[in-house]
Protein backbone atom coordinates (compact mmCIF):
# COMPACT_ATOMS: atom_id res chain seq x y z
CA UNK A 1 0.00 0.00 0.00
CA UNK A 2 1.17 3.31 -1.10
CA UNK A 3 1.11 5.79 1.73
CA UNK A 4 3.06 8.78 3.02
CA UNK A 5 5.23 6.70 5.09
CA UNK A 6 6.98 5.17 2.25
CA UNK A 7 8.23 8.71 2.40
CA UNK A 8 12.04 9.17 4.33
CA UNK A 9 11.67 12.86 3.84
CA UNK A 10 7.73 13.03 5.15
CA UNK A 11 8.80 10.25 8.40
CA UNK A 12 11.67 12.70 9.19
CA UNK A 13 9.51 15.82 9.25
CA UNK A 14 7.19 14.18 11.37
CA UNK A 15 9.66 13.55 13.75
CA UNK A 16 10.15 17.14 14.41
CA UNK A 17 5.69 17.80 14.83
CA UNK A 18 4.69 15.15 17.30
CA UNK A 19 3.99 16.03 21.06
CA UNK A 20 6.69 13.54 22.25
CA UNK A 21 9.48 15.76 20.05
CA UNK A 22 10.00 17.67 23.23
CA UNK A 23 12.80 16.46 25.74
CA UNK A 24 10.47 17.73 28.81
CA UNK A 25 7.71 15.55 27.37
CA UNK A 26 9.35 12.55 26.92
CA UNK A 27 11.33 12.99 30.38
CA UNK A 28 7.29 12.95 32.21
CA UNK A 29 6.42 10.10 29.75
CA UNK A 30 9.50 7.89 31.16
CA UNK A 31 8.37 9.25 34.63
CA UNK A 32 4.76 7.62 33.95
CA UNK A 33 5.78 4.48 32.96
CA UNK A 34 9.24 3.96 34.38
CA UNK A 35 9.01 5.74 37.16
CA UNK A 36 12.15 7.45 36.43
CA UNK A 37 12.36 10.92 34.05
CA UNK A 38 15.87 9.27 32.64
CA UNK A 39 14.70 5.91 31.76
CA UNK A 40 12.56 5.29 28.22
CA UNK A 41 9.74 2.60 28.14
CA UNK A 42 12.17 -0.22 26.59
CA UNK A 43 14.99 0.24 28.64
CA UNK A 44 12.37 -0.85 31.23
CA UNK A 45 11.10 -3.66 29.98
CA UNK A 46 14.11 -5.02 28.81
CA UNK A 47 15.45 -4.91 32.84
CA UNK A 48 11.89 -5.77 34.30
CA UNK A 49 10.46 -8.52 32.31
CA UNK A 50 13.31 -10.31 30.13
CA UNK A 51 16.59 -12.39 31.37
CA UNK A 52 20.22 -10.59 30.97
CA UNK A 53 21.32 -12.42 27.91
CA UNK A 54 19.08 -13.81 25.19
CA UNK A 55 19.70 -14.77 21.76
CA UNK A 56 17.08 -12.81 19.17
CA UNK A 57 14.92 -9.62 19.14
CA UNK A 58 12.27 -8.66 16.12
CA UNK A 59 11.90 -4.91 15.75
CA UNK A 60 8.56 -4.31 14.04
CA UNK A 61 8.35 -1.03 11.53
CA UNK A 62 11.62 0.23 12.38
CA UNK A 63 11.65 3.79 10.47
CA UNK A 64 14.82 5.74 11.19
CA UNK A 65 16.46 2.64 13.08
CA UNK A 66 17.14 4.29 16.08
CA UNK A 67 14.90 2.11 18.40
CA UNK A 68 17.11 -1.20 17.34
CA UNK A 69 20.34 0.63 17.48
CA UNK A 70 19.92 1.02 21.06
CA UNK A 71 18.87 -2.43 21.35
CA UNK A 72 21.71 -3.14 20.28
CA UNK A 73 23.83 -1.24 22.46
CA UNK A 74 22.45 -2.21 25.28
CA UNK A 75 23.60 -5.78 24.47
CA UNK A 76 21.18 -7.86 25.73
CA UNK A 77 20.45 -10.25 22.52
CA UNK A 78 22.71 -11.65 20.46
CA UNK A 79 21.21 -10.74 17.31
CA UNK A 80 18.22 -8.55 15.79
CA UNK A 81 16.27 -8.31 13.27
CA UNK A 82 14.58 -4.91 12.12
CA UNK A 83 12.01 -4.79 9.26
CA UNK A 84 9.52 -2.14 7.56
CA UNK A 85 7.34 -2.34 4.44
CA UNK A 86 8.99 1.07 2.64
CA UNK A 87 12.10 0.18 0.84
CA UNK A 88 14.05 3.54 1.35
CA UNK A 89 13.45 3.68 5.02
CA UNK A 90 14.58 0.27 5.46
CA UNK A 91 18.13 0.92 3.14
CA UNK A 92 18.76 4.64 5.33
CA UNK A 93 18.16 2.65 8.45
CA UNK A 94 20.79 0.34 7.18
CA UNK A 95 23.67 2.91 6.38
CA UNK A 96 22.80 4.46 10.12
CA UNK A 97 23.54 0.88 11.53
CA UNK A 98 26.91 0.34 9.63
CA UNK A 99 27.90 4.06 10.17
CA UNK A 100 28.17 3.13 14.08
CA UNK A 101 29.23 -0.03 13.57
CA UNK A 102 26.40 -2.65 15.08
CA UNK A 103 27.00 -5.44 13.04
CA UNK A 104 24.25 -7.42 15.09
CA UNK A 105 21.09 -5.94 12.93
CA UNK A 106 19.90 -7.30 9.99
CA UNK A 107 17.43 -5.47 8.25
CA UNK A 108 14.38 -7.01 6.42
CA UNK A 109 11.31 -5.75 4.13
CA UNK A 110 8.15 -7.27 5.34
CA UNK A 111 4.45 -6.23 4.31
CA UNK A 112 3.28 -6.83 8.19
CA UNK A 113 -0.40 -7.02 7.16
CA UNK A 114 0.27 -10.51 5.35
CA UNK A 115 4.02 -11.61 5.57
CA UNK A 116 5.82 -14.04 7.83
CA UNK A 117 7.69 -13.03 10.45
CA UNK A 118 10.81 -15.56 11.07
CA UNK A 119 12.11 -16.58 14.17
CA UNK A 120 12.08 -17.60 16.61
CA UNK A 121 12.76 -14.58 18.67
CA UNK A 122 12.67 -14.40 22.11
CA UNK A 123 11.35 -11.18 22.07
CA UNK A 124 9.21 -8.65 19.51
CA UNK A 125 9.36 -4.93 19.55
CA UNK A 126 7.09 -2.65 18.56
CA UNK A 127 6.86 1.33 18.93
CA UNK A 128 4.28 3.04 16.98
CA UNK A 129 3.41 0.66 13.93
CA UNK A 130 0.58 -1.54 15.20
CA UNK A 131 -1.73 1.54 14.62
CA UNK A 132 -1.51 0.96 11.63
CA UNK A 133 -2.17 -1.96 10.74
CA UNK A 134 -5.47 -3.35 9.59
CA UNK A 135 -5.12 -7.08 9.88
CA UNK A 136 -4.08 -7.15 13.78
CA UNK A 137 -5.58 -10.49 14.21
CA UNK A 138 -3.05 -12.00 11.67
CA UNK A 139 0.00 -9.92 12.64
CA UNK A 140 -0.59 -11.05 16.67
CA UNK A 141 -1.15 -14.91 15.21
CA UNK A 142 2.24 -14.74 13.25
CA UNK A 143 3.77 -13.12 16.09
CA UNK A 144 2.95 -15.59 18.40
CA UNK A 145 4.10 -18.41 15.63
CA UNK A 146 7.39 -16.07 16.01
CA UNK A 147 8.19 -15.82 19.11
CA UNK A 148 10.43 -18.97 21.41
CA UNK A 149 8.32 -21.09 23.99
CA UNK A 150 9.44 -18.38 26.36
CA UNK A 151 9.20 -15.27 24.22
CA UNK A 152 7.00 -12.01 24.97
CA UNK A 153 5.52 -9.16 22.71
CA UNK A 154 6.32 -5.61 23.78
CA UNK A 155 5.26 -2.63 22.43
CA UNK A 156 4.17 1.31 22.79
CA UNK A 157 1.42 2.56 20.77
CA UNK A 158 -1.40 4.81 20.00
CA UNK A 159 -4.63 3.03 21.68
CA UNK A 160 -6.84 6.05 21.74
CA UNK A 161 -10.26 6.36 19.57
CA UNK A 162 -10.08 5.36 15.73
CA UNK A 163 -8.97 8.15 13.24
CA UNK A 164 -8.51 10.70 16.37
CA UNK A 165 -12.14 10.97 16.65
CA UNK A 166 -11.81 12.19 20.16
CA UNK A 167 -15.29 13.01 22.12
CA UNK A 168 -16.70 16.75 22.33
CA UNK A 169 -15.50 16.58 25.61
CA UNK A 170 -11.82 15.96 25.01
CA UNK A 171 -11.95 18.48 22.35
CA UNK A 172 -13.31 21.15 24.95
CA UNK A 173 -10.16 20.75 27.29
CA UNK A 174 -8.11 20.51 24.63
CA UNK A 175 -9.44 23.94 23.30
CA UNK A 176 -9.03 25.00 26.93
CA UNK A 177 -5.50 24.46 27.18
CA UNK A 178 -4.86 25.80 23.74
CA UNK A 179 -6.39 29.59 24.52
CA UNK A 180 -3.71 29.74 27.23
CA UNK A 181 -0.59 29.54 25.03
CA UNK A 182 1.15 32.72 23.75
CA UNK A 183 0.39 33.90 20.41
CA UNK A 184 3.77 32.34 19.67
CA UNK A 185 3.17 28.85 20.63
CA UNK A 186 0.02 28.64 18.49
CA UNK A 187 1.28 29.13 15.13
CA UNK A 188 0.80 26.21 12.90
CA UNK A 189 4.07 25.56 11.75
CA UNK A 190 2.63 23.44 8.32
CA UNK A 191 0.61 26.65 7.13
CA UNK A 192 1.51 29.48 9.49
CA UNK A 193 -1.80 30.62 10.45
CA UNK A 194 -2.45 31.21 14.15
CA UNK A 195 -4.89 28.45 15.49
CA UNK A 196 -7.41 29.48 18.03
CA UNK A 197 -9.43 26.55 18.08
CA UNK A 198 -8.58 23.08 17.99
CA UNK A 199 -11.23 21.13 15.42
CA UNK A 200 -12.01 17.31 15.49
CA UNK A 201 -9.94 15.97 12.73
CA UNK A 202 -11.71 14.77 9.94
CA UNK A 203 -11.87 10.54 9.77
CA UNK A 204 -12.00 11.10 5.86
CA UNK A 205 -9.87 13.18 5.61
CA UNK A 206 -7.46 11.30 7.69
CA UNK A 207 -8.00 8.17 5.66
CA UNK A 208 -7.20 10.14 2.74
CA UNK A 209 -4.14 11.14 4.05
CA UNK A 210 -3.02 7.99 4.78
CA UNK A 211 -5.38 4.69 4.85
CA UNK A 212 -3.08 3.16 7.67
CA UNK A 213 -3.30 5.94 10.19
CA UNK A 214 -5.65 4.91 13.01
CA UNK A 215 -7.29 2.48 11.62
CA UNK A 216 -7.93 0.20 14.23
CA UNK A 217 -6.26 1.84 16.98
CA UNK A 218 -8.77 0.86 19.55
CA UNK A 219 -8.56 -2.63 18.93
CA UNK A 220 -4.56 -3.01 19.27
CA UNK A 221 -5.18 -3.35 23.12
CA UNK A 222 -7.82 -5.84 23.56
CA UNK A 223 -6.58 -7.77 20.88
CA UNK A 224 -3.30 -8.13 22.26
CA UNK A 225 -4.83 -9.24 25.56
CA UNK A 226 -6.72 -12.09 23.87
CA UNK A 227 -3.68 -13.29 21.69
CA UNK A 228 -1.03 -12.94 25.03
CA UNK A 229 -0.70 -13.16 28.38
CA UNK A 230 -0.37 -10.05 29.39
CA UNK A 231 2.83 -9.15 32.31
CA UNK A 232 1.78 -5.68 32.46
CA UNK A 233 0.71 -2.78 31.23
CA UNK A 234 1.91 0.90 31.51
CA UNK A 235 -0.24 3.85 30.68
CA UNK A 236 1.99 6.28 28.85
CA UNK A 237 -0.24 9.24 28.69
CA UNK A 238 -1.28 11.93 25.50
CA UNK A 239 -4.73 12.31 26.21
CA UNK A 240 -4.27 15.78 26.30
CA UNK A 241 -0.92 16.87 24.69
CA UNK A 242 -1.47 14.33 21.76
CA UNK A 243 -4.07 16.39 20.20
CA UNK A 244 -3.02 19.62 21.68
CA UNK A 245 0.43 19.59 20.81
CA UNK A 246 1.11 18.14 17.25
CA UNK A 247 3.04 20.74 14.99
CA UNK A 248 3.29 23.39 17.68
CA UNK A 249 5.49 21.10 19.63
CA UNK A 250 8.21 22.69 16.91
CA UNK A 251 7.36 26.43 18.12
CA UNK A 252 8.45 25.34 22.02
CA UNK A 253 12.35 26.26 22.04
CA UNK A 254 14.31 23.43 23.54
CA UNK A 255 16.09 24.64 26.97
CA UNK A 256 14.37 28.11 27.00
CA UNK A 257 12.88 28.58 30.85
CA UNK A 258 9.20 30.05 29.81
CA UNK A 259 8.70 27.09 26.74
CA UNK A 260 10.24 24.08 28.84
CA UNK A 261 8.28 25.86 32.20
CA UNK A 262 4.45 25.85 29.96
CA UNK A 263 5.68 22.33 28.48
CA UNK A 264 5.78 20.88 32.38
CA UNK A 265 2.49 23.12 33.33
CA UNK A 266 0.70 21.19 30.26
CA UNK A 267 2.26 18.01 31.86
CA UNK A 268 1.02 18.33 35.29
CA UNK A 269 -1.99 19.22 33.79
CA UNK A 270 -2.36 16.20 31.76
CA UNK A 271 -1.59 14.04 34.77
CA UNK A 272 -4.15 15.53 37.03
CA UNK A 273 -6.56 15.36 34.45
CA UNK A 274 -5.87 11.62 34.00
CA UNK A 275 -5.43 10.48 37.64
CA UNK A 276 -8.94 11.97 38.16
CA UNK A 277 -10.29 10.28 35.15
CA UNK A 278 -11.30 12.88 33.18
CA UNK A 279 -9.07 11.99 30.18
CA UNK A 280 -7.97 8.64 29.53
CA UNK A 281 -4.05 7.83 28.19
CA UNK A 282 -3.94 7.82 24.09
CA UNK A 283 -0.76 5.73 24.73
CA UNK A 284 -0.33 2.27 26.45
CA UNK A 285 2.89 0.44 26.73
CA UNK A 286 2.27 -3.88 26.99
CA UNK A 287 4.04 -6.53 28.21
CA UNK A 288 2.43 -9.84 27.48
CA UNK A 289 4.12 -13.34 26.74
CA UNK A 290 3.28 -16.49 24.26
CA UNK A 291 0.47 -18.36 25.37
CA UNK A 292 1.42 -22.20 26.00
Amino acid sequence: METRWNDAQFTATLENLVWTASPVVRRYLHLLVTGDPNCDWATYVEWRHLSLSLDRALVLGCGSGRFERALAERGRFRSIVACDFAQETVEKARRSAQETGLATIEYRIVDLERETLGGPYDAVFANDVLHHITNLEGLYGRIHEALSPEGKLFFCEYVGPNRFQYSDERMELVNRYLRVLPDRLRLDPLTGESLWRRERLSAEKVEQDDPTEAVRSRDVLPLARQAFRAEAEYPSGGGLLNPLLFGLIANFLEGAPEDDGLLRLLCDAEDRLTRSRRLEPDFLVFAGRRRN
